[in-house]
């Protein structure tokens, strides 16, 4: 997505990168958790499945003609209750 110079000021911007710092910052320690508790390769099967769903939803499936938060939401929270947050975040 492209965003025009000027339409969202510095301070967002700041914001933006720190929102995504502290996701990344909770993704690592969740991932280093599932780690510990079910091994890497339970966390790598899991993210590679959940990234297999996440492209035939997105690119394969037929679109219908929903706005784009529905379906974001709708396709998120199935595959969030089916794999759980740890792979979700990778994929």
């Amino acid at each position: 997505m492209h965003i025009e110079p000027g339409v969202v000021d510095g301070a967002k911007i700041v914001l933006s990168y720190a929102t995504a710092f502290a996701a990344l910052g909770l993704s690592a320690k969740a991932s280093i958790e599932m780690i510990k508790k079910d091994g890497l390769m339970s966390l790598i099967g899991r993210s590679a499945l959940t990234t297999l769903l996440v492209f035939v939803f997105f690119e394969v499936l037929p679109h219908q003609a929903v706005g784009v938060s529905e379906v974001h939401f709708i396709l998120g929270s199935t595959l969030f209750l089916m794999f759980g947050p740890r792979p979700l975040r990778l994929a």
